[in-house]
């Protein structure tokens, strides 16, 4: 990158140089998260609705419910991390023990009975909530609060996490292209689905050890008020609903996590049913993810030069557009594919930002409050991306089921129309919202006189308790 824009102290452990093997380590841990992320999102409704044969309408309430509770767990488990003291740090700790239950709770996903409708909503409803709302919980969210633990240079925590959205999206992809592929040269069974979960569970699991054995926190700030004492849960919230940035970073992920689920949940139903082939899933995933790849890599020259928020403005405008275009004709694929490349140069802008731009904004909140809550803001705004999919699952079932779909080899006129209403009408309305919020968004201008006056601050309480001792 360009000249950072921090200053620089000596011997500042918070401040040293991260090399590329860590950098690396922390993203193989998103690719590992991403198994169940990509699964969830892109193919596991699905599985439910094709495969085991749950109602559309079914799969959207426990999903909505699901999220509901999610987004408890969410909050809970960032105040958890927060308070978290072990030989392993504060998060990296999380990563550890989280892995082997992780590997186990992705399988269950995939073990429906053959029963009833009820029984097998009831099984959906404890294996989907144990995987998501319990054990991914309690992976990710300390994960991603690892990157503000690693640095505070906000030229490096950028880097660090432009890895992680990069082998994210790498991830994300071979999980949608190569899925379906396998699954049918396996038989195309339930049994097929299992096995497979279980080859990504495997390699998952050694993933996030390379992960939690190469990746290092040096930010040693505590979560605690100034007389000493852990900062209680209901002031943690106050902290957070009394940041106007966090306001900001909140629905940005909302927005999100709501287009990430109107494509992943529509993306195999618009390539079985509108595109004429299933196995075009693996096309969709690839001309959008590798884009996005690719302006990840780039994007780091960039930011310099134009700052996070006008970046990330950018991919929101270059994603409406080549939504929009779908309007043309729905079902060619070419304007599908040149949508897909659109819409991953715009979440690359994005994506390549959110993470840093997050650790910006909990840095604002210290800087403001003198208190610096991680992992509840990092809990609430993943909270808020699960709302926003529990939201976005539920009405694409509804409305699904409104027109009658039943999750069969064809569907009707009435049925096609709805499902292109949604694809392209719910990407518009995401991107859109990121792109008006962003708007609003002037952090960046001052996080250098931040880092400055927190550090004068940091070394003046030195000073005063050397004086003391």
């Amino acid at each position: 990158m360009g000249k950072s824009s921090n200053p620089t102290f000596a011997g500042d452990k918070e401040f040293e140089k991260i090399h590329l093997k860590e950098k690396f380590s922390y993203g193989l841990g998103d690719v590992a998260c991403n198994v169940v992320f990509a699964l969830t999102t892109s193919l596991l409704i699905y599985f439910y609705t094709n495969v085991v044969g749950i109602s559309a309408a079914m799969i959207g309430t426990i999903m909505l419910i699901s999220r509901f509770f999610d987004g408890i767990s969410d909050v809970l488990i960032g105040h958890l991390v927060d308070r978290t003291h072990s030989k392993y740090g504060k998060s990296r700790a999380w990563i550890l023990w989280m892995m082997i239950p992780y590997g186990i709770a992705a399988i269950l996903l995939f073990t429906v009975p053959p029963a009833t409708q009820i029984v097998k909503g009831i099984y959906v409803f404890i294996t989907y909530n144990f995987c998501t709302t319990v054990v991914y919980t309690a992976l990710n969210l300390p994960y991603a609060t690892l990157a503000t633990l690693m640095t505070r240079d906000t030229d490096q925590r950028a880097v660090v996490n432009l890895f992680r959205t990069g082998m994210s999206a790498l991830g994300n992809m071979v999980i949608s292209a190569v899925t379906f592929p396998l699954v049918t040269r396996l038989g195309d069974t339930q049994q097929a689905w299992i096995e497979v979960s279980i080859l990504y569970a495997i390699i998952s699991i050694i993933m996030l050890f390379i992960c939690f054995k190469n990746c290092h926190e040096r930010v040693k700030e505590e979560t605690k008020t100034k007389d000493g004492k852990n900062v209680p849960l209901w002031m943690g919230i106050k902290l957070c609903v009394t940041n106007k940035y966090f306001i900001m970073f909140f629905f940005l992920a909302v927005f999100l996590s709501f287009y990430e689920a109107v494509t992943g949940t529509c993306n195999a139903y618009y390539a079985q049913y509108i595109l004429g082939n299933r196995d075009l899933l693996g096309a969709l995933a690839s001309f959008e993810s590798i884009p996005q790849i690719v302006t990840v890599l780039v994007l780091s020259p960039f930011i310099a030069k134009f700052g996070k928020r006008n970046v990330a403005l950018i991919g929101a405008v270059v994603a409406v557009i080549g939504t929009v275009s779908l309007f043309i004709n729905p079902s060619a694929l070419n304007l599908a594919l040149f949508a897909c490349v659109m819409r991953g140069i715009g979440k690359g802008c994005f994506r390549g930002v959110k993470y840093s731009m997050l650790a910006d904004v909990i840095e604002y909140g210290a800087w403001k409050r003198g208190i610096r809550v991680q992992g509840l803001m990092v809990s609430a705004t993943t909270a808020g991306q699960k709302f926003g999919s529990g939201i976005t699952t539920a009405i694409f079932g509804a409305l699904m089921s409104l027109v009658g779909f039943a999750g069969t080899a064809t569907i009707n006129a009435a049925q096609s129309q709805m499902l292109i209403g949604i694809y392209i009408i719910g990407n518009i309305i995401a991107w859109g919202g990121i792109g008006v919020l962003l708007i609003f968004y002037k952090l960046d201008k001052i996080y250098p006189r931040i880092i400055t006056e927190m550090k004068q601050r940091e070394a003046a309480e030195a000073e005063k308790t050397a004086a003391n001792a």
